[in-house]
């Protein structure tokens, strides 16, 4: 009797999945039948392939939450190569593109359900609050301004990616294998795209031209046109994407002393180098020196070793890259004028005309002011410049800090700061992990954040999905798994902590 009441719920489950299989066959198969039959084959075929997608996703989730933010990663890894196989800028490239936010959505969503079914501890979700803060600015300047709800809407679910993504990596359910296992996944992955980029550069762009991901803007990228991107659309995204991973790596290799974390890390230093981007440049730089200093401030034995490899790193990533960078230093710092420089000048103007609120989401150098063309580019005269023109606005999304400023004024900016200021302090009180298993995971995620801040300078990377999800697939376990150590010890964390703070 025991045996036969164990099987019977068993058998019951299994039959209640085979009806809700056999209901999604016949969903699927009126779908495929009226794309057959219709003039709206591609639009049917879309949501098919999304219906398709979110209830994998969906089935994954369920059975492993952690797997499923892996999965999302690696498909936001892959997106472009994946658009430009169908067809970059077609209907159908545009979509795939897309569907990282989708999945994005479905992930927040099925992480609040979970929590709201479970008893789940709460408390990491202080530390995304500012979020909160910053979208109560943005909104109420939209309010202010007559923004129409879908623009506002559209703006506020780019704006606050980092903060999005951040709290509902928070709510997952990590345990200390999951750490091995990001690791893992991130560095396999990474060494795929590095080696695809060292083909890439010794082949002249061959893989770039055969996976259709060449299309990258010309113009001021023109005068680097030997710059490597691999599977990537611009370099600097794939400069991000193994700045990343060193700083992973390279942390990984300063605590346990592993060779092979030290040849993945010298892996994605020349990666970087490749890129010709002075941002990659500069993320080698911080994340070097804030290893080294914690290696050093916690009288590690080990800490000598660490700085000579990350000095020898730098010289010889100035002697190879010293013209590019210094011509880049020059043209940044001459570029007064510059689409970005006026973006800049602009989002401060704005914030100061509009105090302390700015003009709200989706109105000034984000997505959806490009797709919605603001008239605030009218009002500042910036509709007759190149790249900024309803004609042209391509360069519009450019970087990240001047729609923070311009959409959520001084009042969200300084809210945002703080938040990222309180991740960091969060992080350098959790830089001696209980176990070693997490040991490097916060100086790890202490370099992520550095080189995501450094990057965020001149690119979009606070509004990228595989920016974001990369930080914070590093820096959820961490907050999560490791309890801060109390500020009266002594060691690495409390001289770390001194000299940050």
């Amino acid at each position: 009797m025991r045996t036969l009441a164990q099987t019977l719920p068993t058998r019951d489950r299994l039959d209640g999945r085979l009806v809700i299989v056999g209901i999604l066959g016949c969903v699927l198969a009126l779908a495929f039948g009226g794309a057959a039959a219709t003039s709206h084959g591609v639009l049917i075929a879309s949501a098919i392939v999304g219906l398709s997608f979110c209830v994998t996703a969906t089935v994954v989730y369920v059975r492993d939450p952690v797997l499923a933010l892996i999965w999302l990663w690696l498909f936001e890894v892959f997106n472009a190569p994946i658009s430009a196989a169908v067809g970059y800028y077609s209907s159908a490239g545009e979509a795939v593109r897309q569907g990282d936010e989708l999945l994005v959505l479905l992930l927040v969503v099925l992480t609040v359900w979970r929590a709201t079914r479970s008893d789940i501890r709460l408390t990491p979700l202080g530390f995304v609050l500012p979020g909160v803060g910053v979208a109560i600015f943005g909104m109420m300047g939209a309010v202010a301004h007559n923004v129409p709800l879908t623009v506002s809407f559209t703006g506020i679910w780019l704006g606050l990616k980092l903060w999005i993504m951040i709290g509902a990596t928070l709510l997952l359910p990590w345990k200390t294998p999951d750490v091995a296992r990001v690791y893992t996944v991130l560095t396999r992955v990474g060494l795929i795209v590095a080696a695809l980029g060292f083909v890439d550069y010794f082949t002249h762009s061959s893989v770039s031209q055969a996976l259709h991901t060449s299309i990258y803007r010309s113009g001021s990228e023109a005068t680097r046109a030997e710059a490597v991107h691999s599977i990537f659309p611009h370099p600097g995204e794939y400069s991000l994407f193994m700045s990343l991973l060193f700083a992973l790596t390279f942390t990984r290799f300063a605590i346990n002393r592993s060779k092979s974390d030290l040849i993945l890390a010298l892996l994605f230093a020349c990666s970087i180098l490749l890129s010709l981007r002075l941002k990659g440049f500069l993320s080698l730089v911080a994340v070097a020196a804030i290893v080294g200093l914690a290696q050093g401030m916690g009288n590690n034995r080990g800490a000598v070793t660490v700085f000579l490899i990350g000095a020898l790193l730098l010289v010889g990533a100035y002697s190879l890259e010293g013209s590019v960078i210094t011509k880049q230093i020059s043209t940044y710092a001459s570029s007064e004028t510059s689409v970005r420089a006026r973006l800049y000048t602009v989002g401060e103007q704005i914030a100061l005309d509009d105090f302390p609120l700015g003009v709200g989401f989706g109105r000034f150098a984000s997505y959806p002011s490009r797709l919605f063309y603001s008239p605030t580019y009218y009002q500042y005269g910036l509709s007759s410049v190149y790249g900024l023109s309803r004609s042209f606005p391509n360069y519009i999304d450019d970087t990240s800090w001047p729609s923070v400023i311009g959409e959520t004024g001084y009042g969200g900016f300084a809210i945002y700061l703080i938040g990222l200021m309180l991740l960091v302090v969060a992080v350098v009180r959790r830089l001696r992990a209980p176990t070693e298993a997490t040991q490097w995971m916060s100086l790890a995620a202490l370099c992520a954040m550095a080189v995501l801040l450094i990057d965020s300078l001149g690119d979009p990377t606070l509004f990228d999905w595989l920016a974001v999800t990369t930080l914070a697939m590093i820096l959820a376990p961490v907050m999560v798994l490791n309890k801060p150590t109390s500020p009266k010890g002594h060691g690495i964390e409390r001289s770390v902590q001194g000299t940050l703070l």
